[in-house]
């Protein structure tokens, strides 16, 4: 149903509620020291979007009406985050917590109101999960590998995925050229076929699922909207690297 939104999973033009418009702000905030007659400020970050919706609910009675607005008071009765999709962007989601439902009842049939959530992580999500399709042969040691371009309008936090070609000592390096960034690891690969994870967005490395943080030095390698060369040296010749990931957007 065009106009509508989905929280939760539920859209909740089931209960005959309709979006009438939409504020999506994007908002900069910077901490600041005063001092006489003049001012610093630290570097600006992204603050929490808060999600304004003008809504109308309308049923076929004053009976269904009160109820269904029943129902959606009792629907958005949550106190954790779930993913928000609106129907004018229905390619992305964002991670939202219910805030307010307020209005009142405009006729016999009808209620307008206003519908907010707050994203305490500002960027939606693409709701398109890309992963490396075929996987990337790491047939060189180091490798430079194709350019990944999520897409999108801010930066992404991807997981690597390396599965081994060889056993043995390993001494990794992943880096991201176009930014610079480039994450460290070092241990041994009991079998060939195991998974050394890079989770960029919890900043975890694990081998065969269990933590392995000791030996990490460096940063961990986010991508760009646009495209970014990747190089991986130490991983052998004979492993592979699959790279999954939303685009993000802001």
């Amino acid at each position: 149903m065009a106009n509508s939104l989905s929280f939760a999973g539920e859209n909740l033009s089931t209960y005959g509620l309709v979006v009438t418009s939409h504020d999506l702000p994007i908002i900069q905030d910077a901490q600041t020291v005063r001092l006489q007659n003049k001012a610093y400020a630290w570097r600006s970050s992204l603050t929490p979007k808060a999600i304004s919706l003008g809504t109308t609910v309308t049923a076929v009675s004053r009976a269904a009406l009160i109820t269904a607005v029943d129902n959606i008071n009792s629907f958005l009765d949550t106190r954790e985050d779930a993913e928000l999709i609106l129907d004018i962007l229905s390619t992305r989601y964002w991670n939202a917590r219910f805030e307010s439902f307020h209005g009142g009842f405009i006729s016999q049939v009808a209620w307008r109101g206003n519908l907010t959530f707050m994203a305490l992580d500002p960027l939606a999500f693409s709701t398109t999960l890309t992963s490396s399709v075929p996987l990337i042969d790491v047939n060189a040691d180091p490798d430079t590998l194709d350019d990944e371009t999520p897409g999108g309008t801010a930066n992404t936090n991807p997981v690597y995925t390396l599965t081994a070609g060889i056993a043995g000592a390993t001494v990794l390096t992943l880096e991201n050229l176009t930014t610079g960034l480039a994450l460290g690891w070092s241990g041994t690969i009991a079998n060939i076929g195991d998974e050394l994870i890079i989770d960029v967005a919890n900043k975890l490395v694990t081998l065969e699922a269990t933590p392995s943080m000791a030996t990490v030095t460096g940063r961990f390698p986010y991508l760009l909207p646009t495209a970014n060369s990747i190089k991986a040296t130490g991983w052998g010749t004979a492993g592979t690297l699959d790279i999954v990931y939303r685009a993000r957007y802001l």
